[in-house]
């Protein structure tokens, strides 16, 4: 990163700084400069700024109104909201290169010593993302770090604790000089998320007077800002998404977790860096918030289509079991496979609070309809999945 890289009138400002670069097993100490950027809200007329925006602000709350009405027409919403959390973060660890199918991150609640680390990662993510969906703190630092916490176990990561040493963004084997981006020094951190707290919070005790924007405007700049800080040493992306997802049902604005963003990103993850990075080195506020509230558009769209294939197979397993006569506790298992996908007999005698022998019936019964398929091998530990679901989630093969 190069003083050169930065437009007149860029967000932030840039300040000295050293980075520790190992290389052949020695330590170097490499002088640079960071980015720190200016706190939110950005010196940007409002009117303006909505009326050329409205197009896509009005179709990214249209559709999640949209996208959410589908979701509470369930009997139960967690249905559909359980199989969307799972695809959001698969897709959001997929942007970082971890990789895991939704089988291997469902069998993994199940088959925990078997799971690979990946799959553990993307299965921490999605706990981290229902721990901050079930706390009762509103999006703070506090928060943040509780997420964190959840998502990072790697102590030289310090989970759930903002970074004290300077880190950069790019090819890590060209090093520092080659940085894509440098965000703030550690010694800085805690004075951003501060500022970036009270922008998120902004009726909170010590929040500056501020212009306010619409609330899909503000969750573009909140969400640059947060990757621009980058205020953890590892982790930074998944959880950025994440508080997208978040955000929306702390501030009253959604009554359901549909925000998303990561499917649509994912296939359009080289923009979506590019997009960032033109917000601090040329101040493009407005080309960076189009594509923000056209990415959750879009994603809301493929959500839409996934949540009409489940609630389909939904319906459709509902009225075959209720033609059929089959008891309301066969149908009370297919709903926990639609949020988990997964289940051994011990864990349906838990889920219907029956006698083993009654849970394995049940469990017979939706394997002779072809609900449910054996996932591993043996007669004893058996484990089913129920592929049809995990399909209709996936709405095409993984690769």
């Amino acid at each position: 990163m190069k003083d050169s890289d930065f437009q007149p009138q860029f967000p932030g400002v840039l300040m000295p700084t050293s980075f520790t670069e190992r290389r052949e097993g020695v330590d170097r100490v490499i002088q640079g400069r960071a980015f720190i950027p200016h706190p939110l809200p950005p010196d940007i007329e409002s009117e303006r700024l909505i009326g050329r925006l409205f197009d896509v602000l009005d179709r990214a709350k249209t559709r999640l109104l949209e996208l959410q009405a589908d979701v509470e027409s369930l009997p139960d919403p967690q249905v559909l909201l359980s199989a969307m959390r799972a695809r959001e973060v698969q897709s959001s660890s997929k942007i970082e290169n971890t990789f895991s199918s939704l089988k291997d991150i469902a069998l993994s609640e199940i088959i925990t010593d078997r799971a690979t680390q990946e799959t553990l990662e993307v299965r921490r993510n999605k706990q981290a993302v229902e721990h901050g969906l079930v706390s009762p703190l509103p999006l703070s630092n506090r928060l943040i770090s509780e997420i964190h916490a959840k998502l990072i176990i790697d102590p030289t990561h310090t989970p759930g604790k903002y970074r004290k040493r300077q880190v950069c963004i790019g090819d890590e084997n060209r090093g520092f000089a080659a940085a894509r981006f440098v965000p703030p020094p550690g010694d800085k951190v805690a004075e951003c998320m501060k500022h970036w707290e009270h922008f998120v919070n902004p009726r909170t005790l010590g929040a500056p007077q501020r212009q306010e924007f619409p609330f899909f405007i503000e969750l573009a700049m909140a969400h640059y800002q947060f990757e621009a800080i980058h205020p953890f040493s590892d982790g930074n992306g998944r959880l950025g998404r994440a508080i997208v997802n978040i955000t929306p049902v702390k501030s009253g604005v959604l009554r359901q977790p549909v925000c998303n963003l990561s499917e649509w990103v994912q296939s359009n993850r080289a923009e979506y860096y590019e997009r960032l990075l033109r917000v601090s080195t040329a101040n493009e506020w407005e080309p960076w918030i189009r594509f923000f509230c056209t990415a959750i558009a879009e994603q809301a769209t493929l959500d839409r289509d996934r949540a009409k294939r489940v609630r389909a197979l939904y319906d459709k397993y509902h009225a075959e079991n209720v033609t059929k006569g089959k008891s309301a506790l066969t149908l009370k298992l297919i709903d926990h496979l639609f949020s988990r996908f997964v289940i051994t007999i011990p864990l349906a005698k838990e889920v219907l609070n029956v006698s083993y022998t009654s849970a394995q019936l049940h469990v017979e019964r939706l394997v002779k309809a072809g609900v449910l398929v054996q996932a591993n091998k043996g007669n004893y530990d058996k484990v089913y999945i129920a592929n049809a679901i995990l399909k209709a989630v996936r709405g095409q093969a993984e690769e």
